[in-house]
Formats: C-alpha cells, structure tokens, sequence
C-alpha cells in the first residue's frame, strides 16, 4: 500500500506515518499542520536520485525526512532530534554573589 499519493497540485501523505515518524499523536499533528506550525518541503530527485523524492516535515526541534518512489512506497524515513536551545541569563559574575 502506498503512503504517498501523487496529486495534481503535490504529494498527499497519510498522516499516521509522518506524525508517527516525528513521533507525535495523529491528533497533534495535524492540528499542527492545520496552524501552519509544521513545514513541509518536497524535493525530487535528480541524476541518480531520479524517481525518488524527498518530503521534510520540520517542528520545533525535530525533522522527519522521508524517501519516497514513484510508486508512493517510502523507501527510508529518518528522525533528526536537534538538541534544546536554553536561553540564558547572566545571573553574576565570578567572584559576585547571587541576590
């Protein structure tokens, strides 16, 4: 069974697969998606990639890539979790005690 369908107007993906491979609940996900939170890109390949397209799903620290063929068959997925950005503050100097 395809999970990617190739429609007029760009790929339509089953969201069970890209919310399971971002790891997050179907529900969240597609809220997500429905708030514009989610970027999607779509690339095809070229040269020796061609009949192969590439589908990034990025949110907040986490990028699902996905392979797919032709055919709609996702030949490799891959999960990049990026490490968590603190933001911090200078609370004293060396030497200074905290108040």
């Amino acid at each position: 069974m395809a999970m990617v369908r190739w429609a007029p107007d760009g790929p339509e993906i089953d969201a069970t697969v890209a919310a399971r491979g971002m790891k997050l609940a179907v529900e969240y996900f597609l809220r997500q998606i429905q708030q514009g939170n989610i970027r999607c890109l779509v690339e095809r390949g070229v040269g020796d990639d061609e009949g192969r397209h590439r589908l990034s799903f990025r949110y907040r620290d986490r990028e699902l890539l996905l392979i797919v063929a032709d055919d709609g068959q996702v030949l490799s997925e891959e999960l990049t979790m990026a490490p968590r950005k603190f933001a911090w503050k200078q609370a004293s100097r060396v030497g200074q005690e905290l108040p």
